[in-house]
């Protein structure tokens, strides 16, 4: 056995399934000696991220293949495509068409012969010989051009008629220089003379031809014998996703039968008759890329190191004496939606025995059919309306479903693949939305709430279901509709499918609460987390007539975290779901509280507001050793002297401001009265006098208290600095020890 990888023989992200799937192969096809080799498909592997793996099998007796492919489907191939000779034999070569825009560019084929029809190919051969055969005559030429429409002319034409105006017409000149106007209409046919443009219009024909994804192209692969032996392919190609639907059958003791179908299209652009097939949950990386287009670097242009020119004349001014100088001198699908059930794989209702069977007697037209009650199918008849078809394994950390028996689907046809049938928990519940359900917007006043019908699923299937739309039955009826989000294996799913206008909750806070914890002193900083604690009450009351438990929805914020939730609640990457049970037409009420830790720092000095509050606390909670509380207490009592007396010189620098004010003022008015020689004015200026006198005192003794204050400040400040370096502090860990 040998084996050929072509381009990167399979793609990494396919390579675990080569791995999985190149050994089963249990039947071969019988043999073929045509020359030209079809091998058909023998296995599928579909997936959700858009491609699908592909094995055929055949045994031959002939040196060549030819694998018909779409268009579209010639990268994907080339990128994955493995070959397998399980004779003697090897693979020689593989070869398939230049594409055809690669060829459009190389033959410079021009765009008014792409066009086709007449008028188009004439103006593109404009001056070449032709012979232009008409309705009575013919003519031998050269082709001068083509005319639209023409209304006057002197010329001599071929045809007289009174429309000759109204058409388009060719002109031609003859050998003997005369020029004659041919209408379209008239010409019957038309003989070129230049080979070479017959070869264009030869080739233009062949790439209209191959245009278009519907035109399928040949991949020939050259075998080095004809002797018989098996011949194996795998690739990948682009397939639509397989989208998956369910069914849920609900009980009354919070169990449901949970069944699940694939929806799978075949656009392989060939039959598949009884392959082995199955389907792979999840979505591996893919890409495209393209391996069929040739590629031509661009080239730099050195044309002109070697272009040369002549010289220049040299200008020279004119003068006398001096002799006159010599002169010396550069590029789908579309597949038919056709939808083909599958016999054994499709889940009709027809599968159904008894009172299934009875209704294809029952006409839907008559009211009074006595037969109509009994064609009713009951919850018991629609759990059991079909087996699954699929068998569950694994490729890598993918979920594998593989149908226990073949599949036959046409190309260009879509099937139901039956693949769940299991027994789940199911419970009916009350899911209840705020419109912003956040902490925050609860205390900011949002009250706006929704609430609908819901089904817990908690999937113990062992299986990880991918997204699609659920469809419910209870009491032998359908429910409601639902979607099912991807839920991992072991994980609870809710699967909203009605609005709920009998049950209400409203929200009000109980306590909010801002606390400080000192995280760490070191190296003249301070690092505290600030701690806000808000608690909500939920009141919920319902109007139903049974007990029923709501689920109340809140948004998982990444820096908010429960302190006091339930143990039974479900967390998922946003939200939170606590299980709330309320009692029949009764009114229920839940607590919840919610931590935002907020992490900050500040220099010891000056130290932030919140990061003494956070060293105080530490103090009070005993929290800082017992070899460091000196220093601490010493730390904080000289920051309170230092507050105080800060406090003080502002206030003696605020008096001294107001005094030095009324100074000035003083000092105007004793210039205003100055000229002033009555006995009332001599009183005033007194008066002025002495007041400024009391104020020059009160400036005396401010600027002594002031200058006292700051030598105190200073004396302060400095230990202060003394005292904050050898502040250390770390925050026990949760073992006891310190860090």
């Amino acid at each position: 056995m040998r084996y050929l990888p072509f381009a990167a023989l399979a793609a990494a992200a396919a390579s675990s399934v080569f791995a999985v799937l190149a050994g089963h192969h249990k039947k071969t096809p019988k043999a073929n000696s045509q020359t030209k080799e079809m091998l058909p498909i023998s296995r599928v592997v579909m997936y959700q991220s858009g491609i699908g793996y592909v094995e055929r099998c055949a045994q031959i007796a002939t040196d060549k293949l030819i694998l018909r492919i779409r268009p579209d489907q010639i990268n994907d191939i080339l990128k994955s495509l493995t070959i397998i000779d399980r004779g003697n034999g090897r693979p020689v070569s593989i070869s398939l068409p230049v594409d055809k825009d690669t060829l459009d560019s190389l033959a410079q084929i021009p765009e008014q012969i792409k066009d086709g029809g007449v008028r188009s190919l004439l103006n593109a051969f404009r001056g070449a010989n032709v012979k232009i055969k008409t309705i009575c005559c013919a003519y031998e030429g050269r082709i001068v051009g083509v005319d639209e429409r023409n209304s006057e002319t002197n010329l001599q034409v071929s045809v007289n008629s009174s429309n000759s105006a109204n058409e388009d017409t060719v002109t031609l000149l003859t050998s003997n220089n005369v020029l004659h106007v041919i209408r379209l209409s008239e010409i019957r046919s038309v003989a070129l003379y230049d080979q070479s443009l017959t070869d264009g219009l030869d080739k233009s024909l062949n790439i209209s031809l191959n245009e278009g994804n519907w035109k399928q192209l040949e991949l020939t692969i050259q075998l080095d014998s004809s002797e018989p032996r098996e011949i194996a392919l795998s690739y990948l190609v682009a397939m639509p996703t397989w989208k998956p639907a369910y069914r849920l059958v609900l009980k009354d003791d919070d169990k449901a039968i949970l069944q699940g179908w694939a929806v799978v299209s075949n656009v392989t652009g060939a039959d598949w008759n009884k392959i082995a097939f199955s389907l792979v949950s999840g979505q591996p990386m893919s890409f495209t890329y393209d391996l069929y287009t040739p590629q031509f670097l661009k080239r730099p242009d050195l044309s002109g190191l070697a272009e040369q020119s002549a010289a220049a004349p040299e200008v020279i001014n004119s003068g006398y004496g001096a002799p006159a100088p010599n002169q010396m001198r550069a590029m789908k699908m579309a597949a038919p939606a056709n939808m083909a059930m599958m016999g054994s794989a499709a889940p009709g209702f027809g599968a159904m025995p008894g009172a299934m069977e009875q209704a294809r007697y029952c006409d839907l037209d008559m009211d009074e059919c006595s037969a109509c009650d009994e064609c009713a199918i009951d919850d018991d008849e629609m759990a059991n309306s079909f087996v699954p078809q699929a068998e569950k394994s694994q490729i890598g950390s993918f979920d594998e479903y593989k149908l226990a028996s073949k599949l036959t689907l046409p190309d260009g046809n879509t099937a139901l693949v039956n693949l769940i049938h299991h027994e789940i928990f199911a419970k009916d519940t009350r899911l209840i939305q705020a419109t912003d359900n956040s902490f925050d917007s609860f205390r900011r006043g949002w009250r706006q709430t929704k609430s609908f019908q819901t089904i817990e699923l908690r999937n113990d299937t062992g299986l990880a279901l991918n997204a699609g739309p659920i469809t419910l039955y209870k009491d032998s009826a359908v429910i409601g509709e639902g979607y099912l989000s991807r839920t991992e294996k072991d994980a609870t799913a809710y699967i909203t499918y009605a609005n709920e206008g009998r049950l209400a909750v409203d929200v009000t806070d109980r306590a909010k609460n801002r606390a400080f914890r000192l995280d760490a002193v070191k190296h003249g900083y301070v690092t505290f987390t600030t701690i806000d604690t808000n608690t909500l009450v939920f009141q919920f009351e319902s109007h139903i007539e049974h007990d029923i438990t709501a689920l109340l929805q809140l948004r998982r914020d990444s820096d908010l975290t429960p302190i006091d939730f339930p143990e039974n609640v479900v967390k998922s990457d946003d939200k939170y779901t606590i299980p709330v049970l309320v009692k029949a037409n009764g009114n229920q009420q839940i607590t919840l509280t919610m931590q935002r830790l907020s992490e900050s720092s500040s220099s010891i000095l000056p130290l932030h507001a919140n990061a003494l509050h956070a060293i105080r606390l530490a103090l009070k909670e005993d929290k800082i050793p017992q070899d460091a509380r000196a220093d601490f207490n010493q730390f904080l009592d000289d920051l309170e002297q230092q507050e105080q007396i800060r406090s003080k010189i502002s206030s003696l620098q605020n008096r001294k401001i107001e005094i030095e004010n009324d100074q000035n003022a003083l000092t105007k008015n004793l210039t205003g009265i100055r000229t002033i020689k009555t006995s009332d004015a001599s009183e005033l200026r007194s008066q002025l006098i002495q007041r400024q006198q009391t104020n020059e005192q009160a400036l005396v003794e401010i600027t002594k208290d002031l200058y006292t204050l700051q030598s105190q400040k200073e004396e302060i400040d400095l230990r202060l600095q003394t005292t904050g370096k050898k502040l250390k502090y770390l925050r026990a860990i949760e073992d006891g020890n310190r860090e």
